[in-house]
């Protein structure tokens, strides 16, 4: 009898020994998780709450940011690294998803752009860059282009392709003297000259500038009209 008492003694012991060398062991390797933060980028507020709490940790929301990355009220980031190891009853600030801003971004190729400042001034909407470029068709100072394009956005900014009007073409200024006025004007047409006609008659018998004087493709010459030959009446 006695030796099963002194054997029971024993395995006892040796349990006991063995839990109290599993205790240390779980202690040396860190398999209590007490103050160790956990990884809680992507976990939703409650989760990530819920992964704190069993480490005896606090969550703090320090802020929200808006992205597509993670879904709405998930984290996004956290202030202390997953693994690092704090007193408990520490807090652990994280930053949360929320949704884009949405934007209703309206058309504005066609119109003036000191009208496109105002109207963007008044949605709250950045204008970021302004692209200058020339154009045959569309008038100086009007928009060309946008990006992005008109409807819903998420982002509150826009690129803007502007028109700075034909290019300037210089040359030198024909000599519409003792031109009949008909081939006179289809001249001008055609080099994008404006005639001035002053008086009255079939020929041109004076322009202003006179011939081989630069002009500008768009500007303007003065001729006087007569019979011919220096004289008009």
């Amino acid at each position: 009898m006695r030796n099963v008492f002194r054997i029971l003694f024993y395995f006892i012991g040796f349990v006991a020994l063995g839990a109290a060398v599993a205790y240390l062991v779980f202690r040396i390797v860190d398999f209590d998780k007490t103050g160790v933060v956990p990884q809680l980028e992507g976990k939703s507020i409650s989760g990530a709450t819920e992964l704190l709490k069993e480490r005896k940790l606090l969550l703090s929301i320090g802020g929200t940011e808006a992205t597509d990355a993670v879904p709405e009220d998930h984290v996004v980031r956290q202030t202390i690294k997953p693994g690092e190891k704090i007193r408990p009853g520490s807090t652990v600030e994280v930053t949360v998803s929320r949704p884009r801003e949405v934007y209703s971004m309206p058309s504005f190729e066609g119109q003036l752009l000191d009208e496109a400042k105002l109207t963007l001034d008044n949605l709250g909407i950045r204008m970021r860059k302004v692209t200058w470029v020339h154009s045959d068709s569309v008038e100086k100072g009007r928009i060309i282009a946008q990006r992005p394009l008109s409807g819903n956005i998420t982002v509150n900014e826009i690129n803007l392709l502007a028109s700075l009007g034909a290019y300037s073409l210089s040359y030198r200024c024909p000599s519409f003297v003792n031109m009949s006025i008909d081939d006179a004007r289809e001249l001008a047409a055609q080099m994008g000259i404006t005639l001035v006609e002053k008086e009255r008659g079939s020929k041109v018998i004076f322009q202003k500038p006179e011939a081989g004087a630069v002009i500008e493709k768009g500007g303007v010459v003065e001729v006087k009209l007569g019979r011919g030959w220096g004289m008009w009446f």
